[in-house]
C-alpha cells in the first residue's frame, strides 16, 4: 500500500517538477523586451525604423538568429512563443513608425497648401 501511494504521489508532481524545470515557463509572464532586448536596443522604435517592414517570417528567423548581449543565439535561450512575441512586437512597431511617418508627410503636404 505504501507503495502505491509513493507512485501516485509521484505521477502527481513529476509534471510540476519537469516545469519549473523548463526556464521559459518561469519567464512565460515576463517581459521579455526588457529582460533580453533592451540591453543593446535602448528604444524599439529606433530598431522597427531601422528593421523596416519585413514578411512575419523574415522576422522570426531574425530574432531567432540574433544574439543576446553574452552572444548567445536567442533561439536557445527563448521559447518560440517569446521569439514570436519579439518578432510581432517589432513587427508592428514598425507599421505604426511607418504609418506615423506618412501621416507626417500628409500633415506637412497639407499645411504647405493652407493659407491663413
Amino acid at each position: 500500500m505504501k507503495n502505491i501511494v509513493k507512485f501516485i504521489s509521484i505521477l502527481f508532481f513529476l509534471p510540476f517538477a519537469a516545469q519549473a524545470q523548463d526556464y521559459s515557463q518561469v519567464r512565460r509572464h515576463s517581459n521579455v523586451w526588457v529582460n533580453e532586448c533592451k540591453f543593446c536596443h535602448q528604444s524599439y522604435k529606433d530598431l522597427a525604423e531601422r528593421v523596416g517592414i519585413q514578411t512575419e517570417q523574415y522576422m522570426f528567423n531574425t530574432v531567432y538568429y540574433h544574439e543576446n548581449k553574452e552572444g548567445r543565439i536567442f533561439g536557445t535561450i527563448l521559447s518560440k512563443t517569446e521569439i514570436d512575441f519579439v518578432a510581432r512586437f517589432i513587427l508592428i512597431a514598425a507599421y505604426l513608425h511607418k504609418l506615423e511617418t506618412d501621416m507626417r508627410k500628409a500633415g506637412d503636404h497639407l499645411q504647405k497648401n493652407i493659407i491663413l
